[in-house]
């Protein structure tokens, strides 16, 4: 009934619903629990019942849902002082469980990172039986309210971090429909409004930088067909011999040479520039990582081949 209460209150004002989220949590049989992320069964069957039923996925194990969802390679970072009025584990900043209980059955297990300056929604997955209550929606806005919270008392928390958005991709579509919201240009490293962002989207089926100034540069495409006359050195093939040499000099290659030349099996690092000694197809895997991410990306780059 509660979730069904917060489903009529969506259009109200924002401020409105997250006070209902936060204030009436555990009225009519919902209860929301924060925790550290950690392993049990419960969460487990409830994974794998999801995994199933809305991924198709028939090869889900222990194992895998522990190092996936439950190992973090974040370290606890205990706070400089409580904050008051939230039940946040006493380790602080970290990877936590966010567990909605329906009646005392766990319904959805929400996986988050509380970092210095966000709330990271990592995944969530949920009891299918639930799937009616729109709980990817109400455990969006119950994460928003976290970070209304930690914010009070942690000024520089004050995103809540959706991670990636894939326009072609209809699980993650959902994530176009929040505002306000910012998309991460690669190119630039600016944030960029969404809105803008799906416009420029929309006018290019490929993917392109979010700064007009800098898209007629991108080389970054899904079709070279269509945008050749805008971005000519979208193949390996185009590049000019000092634009080939430039690119192999950007990128670190990490390279499996066991067996290669005598040597003993280890994985080296080699310049780009190297890789023509080694073999020509991993030189032409490098060109075509460089073409693909940009000049001003590939310095960043590791290429593990």
């Amino acid at each position: 009934k509660h979730l069904r209460r917060i489903r009529r209150h969506l259009s109200a004002a924002v401020d409105n619903v997250l006070d209902l989220l936060v204030s009436g949590i555990e009225a009519g049989g919902l209860e929301v629990r924060l925790e550290a992320a950690s392993f049990t069964e419960e969460k487990f069957a409830v994974f794998e019942k999801y995994q199933v039923a809305v991924h198709n996925d028939e090869d889900v194990s222990r194992q895998g849902f522990r190092r996936f969802l439950c190992d973090s390679p974040l370290l606890f970072q205990p706070l400089a002082r409580p904050v008051e009025g939230l039940v946040l584990p006493a380790s602080g900043l970290g990877s936590y469980h966010q567990c909605y209980y329906v009646d005392g059955r766990l319904a959805a297990v929400g996986v988050l990172d509380i970092l210095p300056s966000c709330v990271s929604s990592v995944y969530l997955f949920y009891d299918p039986d639930f799937s009616h209550l729109s709980l990817g929606t109400f455990s969006a806005l119950r994460e928003i309210a976290l970070v209304q919270q930690l914010h009070e008392h942690l000024p520089n928390l004050r995103y809540y971090y959706m991670g990636y958005y894939i326009p072609s991709c209809p699980k993650m579509t959902y994530k176009g429909r929040w505002r306000p919201a910012d998309l991460l240009d690669l190119r630039t490293l600016k944030w960029i409004p969404i809105d803008r962002c799906l416009e420029r989207i929309a006018r290019h089926p490929v993917f392109c930088t979010f700064d007009p100034d800098v898209d007629k540069l991108s080389i970054v495409r899904d079709s070279r067909e269509q945008v050749l006359d805008i971005a000519p050195a979208i193949s390996p093939e185009l590049l000019t011999p000092e634009e080939r040499c430039r690119a192999l000099e950007r990128i670190e290659v990490l390279v499996d040479v066991g067996g290669l030349f005598g040597m003993p099996r280890r994985i080296a690092s080699v310049s780009g520039s190297q890789l023509t000694l080694i073999s020509d197809e991993l030189e032409e895997l490098a060109l075509q990582t460089y073409v693909s991410v940009g000049d001003q990306l590939a310095t960043n780059v590791t290429l593990s081949l």
